[in-house]
């Protein structure tokens, strides 16, 4: 009787553990299970909020947001009745408004010039008070509307735009950085300095087990004296090839362009939807005729086919490393490229080559660098395939790295004379500038090449009736456009460089 209690008891303590462990089991698996888009808005939240201040709850809300597009009309097609049912639609013809705003922006520096010479011949205050021009709201970027509105608050802009004056007046992120972690020590450049640096925190309040790029990024420190850049303002604004058709909803107009459709003649799609921000870095390239242009990183093709819409290149090179991105840029090729257009067949080359080891010496008059990155908003949407996966930590860890490398082989494969455009898809600050510096400072350090940063900032102003760029934030190299309920294209950086010699 005694062994057979004992046997009992021992059945009722082994049934009690296996409760307890089937028990604690249940309850892990009722824990909400933290996705990878979670995880991406977390990192955000912490490494964004610091570097773009009262602006990052705004650009949240657009990146979590339907994004919006442009049309690319496909000139290898019949596109007279897409254009009556665009205009149908209410979208604008971005060349018709693009050369309108120049125009007016030329009529009003020519006013400007003539009242600076009435002003140095009169001093009347009264005469020089009657020749000033108000300046057009339609032409400045929300963030230069702000700062003047914070000057004159008298009712001579919106409501929105003297708010978020006020706004930017105050420290809003209410997050904890721990500063002393960073790689680079803050600059003394004011409210701007994270972006200076380049990088936010190494380790942030609620990521310490992280290990971010950061940490295997080196000293940016460098001022551009120290590596040879030298910066070239470009006066001019930036140049819409005539050829390219373009049609895009004004801002706040979240309308969705129709489905592409067959041309049942030519076997080819009528237009081509996509990001409206991809637009800046095809025209930053300033593509000329008989021009010789590689796509470094080109699937999945899109900006290939603005570059091959604008009829302009002698070559168009459209190169990716891997075999199943490079049938991703040939598919679309086929689907805007009727069969048998010898003329653009011949001058169209779909490559499969490693952008860091192209063995190619100043073969090119234009390089597009669209290189790998975070991806910000396709991180946020997709959760199968982001670079936010535990699995990927190493790959999205070396991206800056990647990047470095895939512009210093670009600036040794142009030719003197040429240009490189720089671009990413995310708002990292070391991805974008810090990329570039990293880059520019190999060049200097590896090579004889010499480069010359274009500063693009005068360049792009007629563009700001389509998108928000983000201004007062540091930038040393590029443009960046900013996401916005308004506007939600982008985010887009991009950076010009030209190489001398």
């Amino acid at each position: 009787m005694i062994g057979l209690a004992a046997t009992r008891n021992q059945i009722l303590i082994r049934n009690s553990v296996s409760f307890n462990i089937l028990k604690r089991h249940k309850k892990k698996s009722r824990e909400p299970k933290v996705t990878n888009s979670q995880r991406a808005l977390e990192y955000f939240d912490i490494a964004y909020a610091p570097v773009y201040g009262t602006r990052w709850p705004s650009i949240r809300l657009a990146l979590l947001s339907k994004p919006k597009y442009m049309a690319v009309l496909n000139n290898f097609a019949s596109y007279d009745e897409t254009i009556e049912r665009f205009q149908n639609l209410g979208a604008w013809d971005i060349r018709e408004k693009y050369s309108a705003i120049r125009e007016r922006m030329r009529q009003r520096r020519e006013q400007s010039q003539a009242t600076s010479e009435d002003r140095d011949e009169d001093t009347d205050e009264t005469s020089v008070r009657s020749n000033s021009v108000r300046p057009s709201l339609v032409e400045l970027d929300d963030d230069e509307l702000a700062a003047r509105a914070r000057l004159e608050p008298e009712g001579r802009y919106p409501e929105e735009y003297r708010l978020r004056a006020a706004a930017q007046n105050v420290d809003a992120t209410g997050l904890e950085v721990d500063l002393a972690s960073r790689v680079i020590a803050p600059s003394e450049t004011g409210g701007s300095s994270l972006m200076m640096d380049y990088v936010p925190a190494t380790r942030l309040k609620g990521l310490e087990n992280w290990m971010e790029e950061a940490d295997v990024f080196p000293d940016a420190s460098q001022g551009d004296q120290d590596i040879g850049v030298t910066v070239v303002k470009q006066e001019e604004p930036i140049d819409l090839p005539k050829m390219l058709k373009i049609f895009a909803f004004e801002k706040g107009n979240i309308s969705d362009f129709p489905q592409p459709r067959f041309d049942p003649q030519l076997r080819v799609l009528d237009h081509y939807a996509m990001d409206g921000a991809s637009l800046l870095p095809v025209l930053a390239l300033d593509v000329k005729p008989g021009d010789r242009v590689l796509d470094m990183c080109a699937a999945p093709g899109g900006k290939s086919l603005l570059v091959l819409q604008t009829l302009m290149p002698g070559l168009l090179v459209s190169n990716d490393v891997s075999e199943g991105r490079v049938k991703r840029i040939r598919s679309i090729l086929k689907q805007f490229v009727p069969k048998g257009m010898s003329t653009i067949e011949n001058l169209t080359v779909v490559t499969q080559n490693d952008g860091c080891r192209l063995g190619e010496a100043e073969e090119y008059d234009k390089i597009l660098v669209d290189v790998p990155c975070l991806t910000d908003r396709h991180s946020l949407m997709d959760d199968d395939n982001s670079l936010f996966k535990t699995s990927r930590t190493k790959e999205r860890l070396k991206l800056p790295e990647l990047q470095s490398q895939l512009l210093v082989s670009a600036l040794q494969a142009l030719r003197p004379g040429g240009t490189v455009v720089y671009s990413t898809c995310t708002l990292s600050p070391l991805q974008n500038d810090g990329v570039v510096h990293l880059a520019l400072s190999r060049i200097w350090q590896e090579t004889t090449i010499e480069c010359s940063v274009v500063d693009m900032s005068q360049a792009v102003r007629p563009l700001s009736f389509l998108y928000r760029f983000g201004g007062n934030l540091g930038l040393r190299y590029g443009q960046l456009i900013l996401p916005s309920l308004l506007s939600n294209f982008g985010p887009m950086y991009c950076a010009k460089i030209k190489r001398i010699r």
